[in-house]
């Protein structure tokens, strides 16, 4: 026990050391973790009575989701690339007189701010400013000098991004074998502790991700859709930033529609209440249809109690902490009443029976326990048959 709690200690600080370099392979775990139960089904409707060919099998069933997903990407560029070069070209040639206005409304609001607001709250405002000014300035001073180890570090972060689609193919292809190798690893005696845990972290993650994903493209491309037939400029990547700071429970739709106000009070001021009503209409919708319907009671928290846990998760991990604070927290309380009903006497049946995810998750276990014992009966050789041995015949 102290050796393993030992070596999990020394992955999680390398994993911490590296955690800028391993962020392409987050974001490739997240994707290989939603896919893998369709290389399941994909994979179990070909017969396999080997380990070579259930590995083969395993293989053909993501090159065949590789090339779905291709597929719809060469689709998706050829339909979206067009639109995103002229909406690109359009804010570029329209960049020059965004800023001139942009200046012109800031001139006026200051003119209005001098002459509106007594002299003492200017002083105090004016002094708050030149702090936020000056913090500023050290930061990009720090950034400068830190700029080698940036350089460094984004080099790493892109090629890892490179050769994500490569360890994905690994890492789901091979999954339950490297499952499998584990769970022969661990003690005798704390097999099925494990085993339970493995099934508990990885029900409610599983049915995070898959919501989360599934609520990221619906609003990132009703957001894109919608700034686009309003004729908002660089609309499809605003859909892109709403889907993708949709991960963020909660907060995420107030966060990506900034960018979008920002960009539309500084280029056709005019829209932006439409704009903001867009934003609205999409979160309220998500809200009150998506959310019940995709993600359900997934990690069953009080939403107060979860802008609690993204407002400590932010504060202490940044973006990083905001995506996964949420999630860990429903499998930490999850691990931690099971490990009370273990102190309290009960087997590792009964306390995975009595927890939350319930009945469904022991009728799942019991399913894998099945499927583990199929397939090792289907690999394994047939035995051989034994013939008696002849009779002599009686000499009459």
């Amino acid at each position: 026990m102290v050796l393993w709690a030992a070596m999990l200690g020394v992955v999680c600080l390398l994993v911490w050391q590296a955690r800028a370099t391993l962020l392409p392979f987050a974001f490739g775990a997240i994707l290989a973790y939603a896919l893998s139960p369709l290389v399941d089904r994909l994979a179990a409707l070909v017969p396999a009575s080997t380990h070579r060919g259930d590995v083969y099998r395993r293989g053909f069933a993501v090159l065949a989701i590789y090339l779905v997903i291709l597929a719809g990407l060469v689709a998706a560029g050829a339909a979206l690339i067009p639109v995103a070069a002229d909406q690109t070209s359009q804010f570029v040639e329209s960049l020059p007189e965004s800023v001139e206005a942009a200046r012109l409304q800031v001139a006026d609001w200051l003119s209005q701010y001098r002459s509106r607001v007594p002299a003492d709250v200017q002083e105090r405002v004016d002094a708050v400013a030149e702090e936020a000014a000056v913090a500023f300035a050290n930061a990009s001073a720090s950034l400068m000098r830190n700029s080698l180890d940036r350089v460094t570090s984004t080099i790493a972060v892109v090629f890892g991004f490179v050769v994500v689609p490569f360890w994905m193919f690994y890492a789901m292809r091979d999954r339950h074998f490297v499952r499998n190798n584990f769970m022969n690893a661990v003690p005798d005696g704390l097999r099925e502790d494990v085993e339970n845990l493995l099934l508990i972290a990885d029900r409610l993650l599983g049915r995070y991700i898959r919501g989360q994903l599934i609520l990221g493209l619906v609003v990132g491309t009703a957001v894109g859709a919608g700034l686009t037939l309003m004729g908002v400029q660089l609309s499809l990547g605003l859909g892109l930033v709403a889907g993708i700071t949709e991960l963020i429970p909660i907060l995420g739709p107030w966060i990506g529609a900034i960018p979008g106000l920002i960009i539309v009070a500084g280029t056709q001021p005019d829209m932006i209440v439409w704009v903001a009503l867009l934003y609205l209409a999409v979160q309220q919708l998500e809200n009150l249809l998506l959310v019940p319907r995709i993600q359900g009671h997934a990690v069953d928290i009080h939403p107060a109690m979860i802008i609690l846990l993204l407002a400590v998760g932010g504060a202490a991990f940044g973006f990083l902490g905001l995506v996964v604070i949420v999630p860990l927290t429903a499998i930490l309380r999850e691990l931690f009443w099971y490990a009370d009903r273990r102190l309290r006497g009960n087997t590792p049946r009964q306390a995975l029976a009595e927890g939350k995810l319930g009945r469904r998750l022991q009728e799942q276990l019991d399913e894998e326990k099945h499927r583990l014992a199929a397939r090792a009966a289907a690999l394994s050789p047939p035995p051989t048959p034994t013939h008696p041995a002849p009779v002599p015949a009686d000499d009459e």
